[in-house]
């Protein structure tokens, strides 16, 4: 997609650029799914806290 947009500018690039290109748009793809998955395991942790806090709470009223 990069490389379309600058021959659209009218830079020309070679095969070796597209291949940086393709290797930059692959590393930025795996760097958002990592930072996918660090933030759904904080929301797990922070879901599982507060259930446990509910939980201790329960028990605390009932004794």
């Amino acid at each position: 997609m990069r490389h379309k947009f600058l021959k659209d500018l009218g830079i020309d690039i070679d095969d070796e650029t597209k291949d940086m290109l393709n290797q930059f748009d692959l590393n930025g793809f795996l760097d958002q799914i990592s930072d996918n998955r660090i933030k759904e395991e904080n929301e797990k942790v922070e879901e599982l806290k507060q259930e446990i806090q509910e939980k201790d709470k329960k028990d605390e009223g009932s004794k």
